[in-house]
């Protein structure tokens, strides 16, 4: 898969600009504020439909504006594919080769970001884990995604519902509930039974990955925390199963409390290191070996699935690893088109020569440099 051109209109800081990135690497320069994680932003933004910074689409539209317009051109499995978004700050259309589109159909498309953000994933909130599994993990399931946003959806209601039973403030009582909770289970339990089998083909490879990274001395292992008992191996209609008569019993409790105590949004993973866990108690150049073992174990995993290397986007990330971390990064993406910012190559094109090419951001205007 790879980015042949991005055209940008009223984006960030970017009013007009048009691109054509190199096929292998692209390193985007210029000092602080100029627009270089923009523009990482709107390629992710293609794939994914949402910002990976913002959480209102009207943050991304520039300022003086009311929309914002990013199109794509992409090569999947040798075609050629034109992605257009056009985005309002309450609305947002998403066209394919001049069709309008559901979101779904981006789940072919493979974009893995590393970003400063991500170095949270380990030492981090059960929160940050959350949102590696929904938006990192989940992506490698091309249902998972609408999936998950069924079950946000119902929790959403079920909650607002259950507010309204304690204060007496609804007819619509025990009846209604149960209609929320059967659709609470079984969105529940399929977001958690694609979450279980996403993890069981990634984490292998995120072990062998940290395995070589530390030359041996380190084994990474992962656990899913559920908020329910679930023992291993179990099927989607065990879990719905186990789902529904946990929360039978939690219901009176979640009345009073006004918030569903059960399901995904409750759960964690747990990272350790040689069977200690890495959140409290490894070094900040463990968490971030951990980390980058996941990531890289993302984009082959997706390989593995799909056929093909996902984009990679890395947002001023690679001088926070050490010189053997950056080694084996740039090691891996010798094999997929990537995006790196920026404000000091630090002789990195020296490293990368032949295979890339080097560019300036400057208010939101871009100029290719040079040639790798």
């Amino acid at each position: 898969m790879r980015v042949i051109n991005v055209t940008l209109k009223n984006f960030r800081n970017y009013q007009e600009e048009s691109f054509q990135p190199h096929q292998a690497i692209n390193i985007i320069t210029g000092s602080n504020a100029q627009g270089k994680t923009n523009l990482l932003e709107s390629i992710y933004y293609t794939f994914r439909g949402r910002s990976f910074r913002a959480e209102r689409d009207k943050d991304i539209i520039h300022w003086q504006n009311d929309t914002t317009t990013i199109r794509t051109g992409v090569l999947l499995n040798s075609r050629n594919v034109d992605i257009k978004w056009k985005i309002k700050e309450n609305n947002k259309k998403l066209i394919i080769n001049g069709i309008d589109t559901p979101r779904a159909e981006l789940d072919h498309f493979g974009v893995v970001l590393f970003c400063p953000e991500d170095l949270y994933l380990v030492k981090g909130s059960p929160q940050e884990r959350r949102k590696f599994l929904d938006n990192d993990v989940g992506s490698l399931n091309p249902g998972y995604s609408k999936t998950w946003r069924q079950y946000a959806r119902v929790l959403t209601q079920r909650n607002t519902l259950l507010k309204e039973i304690r204060d007496k403030r609804t007819s619509q009582t025990q009846d209604m509930l149960e209609v929320w909770d059967e659709q609470l289970y079984r969105h529940g339990a399929r977001v958690i039974y694609l979450r279980l089998q996403i993890l069981k083909k990634l984490i292998p490879i995120a072990r062998s990955i940290h395995h070589k990274i530390t030359e041996g001395a380190e084994e990474l292992q992962a656990k899913y925390l559920s908020s329910l008992a679930l023992e291993p191996g179990l099927t989607e209609e065990q879990i719905y199963q186990i789902f529904f008569k946990t929360g039978q019993k939690m219901r009176p409790t979640e009345i009073q409390r006004c918030q569903t105590m059960l399901g995904p949004h409750r759960d964690d993973l747990s990272l350790s290191l040689n069977g200690i866990e890495a959140r409290s108690f490894g070094s900040q150049g463990q968490q971030r070996t951990v980390t980058l073992s996941l990531k890289l174990s993302q984009l082959e995993l997706w390989y593995r699935e799909f056929g093909d290397y996902p984009i990679l986007l890395l947002d001023d990330v690679l001088f926070e690893l050490d010189h053997s971390r950056q080694s084996m990064l740039l090691d891996k993406i010798n094999k997929v088109q990537t995006f790196i910012t920026t404000s000091f190559t630090g002789g990195i094109e020296n490293t990368i020569k032949g295979a890339g090419l080097l560019w300036q951001v400057n208010a939101g205007n871009l100029t290719a440099k040079e040639e790798l």
